[in-house]
């Protein structure tokens, strides 16, 4: 049994964990936030929630309509009944797609909450800011200064930035970071006090600022008040990084208000957030992963997949494989030695 850390607590590093188990790993989790779920957040308001993040998940792949169907069976997550609308400058039309799209119930973040009960240990609000390897462990040290050692492995499935910093002592890792970034995402959060009366309950929107919108509300085991989660485009989010919080708000109500066609109401609550990295602007690596074996020090997520739910689930579960076949490989040299 070997003993790894996983930086992050989203699905890439759930999917790494999921490996690990099957094998008998010992496993831990460690995460600069409150909870888990990454970009699959949520957020309560005072008298609302939203799926601030990714608004659902499908299968592109048999592997991942597999991995969706248990989860189904669980109760985990059920599939969000909708024909999204398609919005460009000439009309909107529903979508002719008849993808089958999930969430989890009753949020986003109740799946991830699940899967990461599985590890070991799961330390939240926790940011790791160094790795330190020593006779062939690793250590792993807390912006406040606590140290967590003796790990065989480690898996970083943070975002290219942020994963950087960890794996300057590998030469192949750092320059898959290097040569990789990721755009950011405003997303707009908005209850009101009454139904809005639109044709659609979610939209992907190809014209303006805005890239998607969806009634919240209307997703299975959700609250029952009207809520809309409205995601800027990510160009329009780059070019507009900078810029005040109010400004930004009031360009994206405007929008949300010209993209549905109705006449503007007061919002109840509101509610801004920046993901300053949100969408993969580049892939460095079609195999979903980089791995320095040497030191037993993987990357994962959907930088190094695809852009999706299902990109950064596939990615921990190939780092994680990767990682334990020279698991296994020690092993053997160990005993043969």
């Amino acid at each position: 049994m070997a003993r790894i850390a996983i930086i992050g607590a989203g699905m890439a590093a759930l999917g790494a964990l999921a490996v690990f188990n099957h094998h008998g790993h010992q496993v831990e989790l460690f995460e600069k936030s409150r909870g888990t779920g990454g970009r699959m957040a949520s957020k309560r308001g005072q008298s609302a929630s939203w799926d601030m993040g990714a608004q659902f998940m499908k299968a592109n792949t048999p592997a991942f309509a597999a991995i969706l169907a248990d989860w189904h069976q669980q109760g985990l997550i059920e599939p969000w009944k909708i024909t999204p609308w398609l919005i460009d400058e000439d009309d909107a039309r529903p979508s002719p797609d008849d993808d089958i799209r999930y969430v989890a119930v009753p949020r986003m973040t109740a799946l991830s909450r699940t899967l990461a009960e599985k590890a070991s240990a799961l330390h939240t609000s926790t940011r790791i800011t160094a790795l330190h390897r020593h006779d062939q462990h690793w250590t792993l040290e807390s912006e406040t200064g606590d140290l967590f050692d003796g790990f065989d492995a480690v898996v970083v499935t943070t975002p290219p930035a942020q994963a950087e910093p960890f794996v300057r002592n590998s030469v192949n890792l750092q320059q898959a970071c290097l040569q990789s970034s990721m755009l950011p995402c405003w997303a707009l959060l908005l209850a009101f006090d009454e139904p809005l009366a639109t044709p659609f309950d979610a939209a992907f929107v190809h014209t303006g600022a805005i890239s998607w919108l969806a009634r919240n509300n209307s997703k299975p085991g959700r609250d029952s008040g009207e809520t809309w989660v409205v995601l800027a485009n990510h160009e329009w989010s780059q070019n507009c990084i900078d810029h005040t919080r109010p400004w930004v708000e009031q360009q994206l109500l405007q929008a949300f208000w010209n993209t549905t066609g109705l006449d503007a109401l007061k919002a109840r609550e509101s509610w801004l957030h920046r993901w300053l990295y949100a969408f993969p602007d580049n892939s460095a690596d079609t195999r979903g992963y980089q791995l320095d074996p040497q030191q037993k020090l993987v990357l994962c997520g959907d930088w190094l997949q695809s852009a999706s739910i299902e990109g950064a689930w596939l990615s921990g579960q190939a780092a994680a494989t990767a990682l334990q076949a020279q698991l296994s490989n020690s092993r053997v040299t160990g005993a043969n030695a």
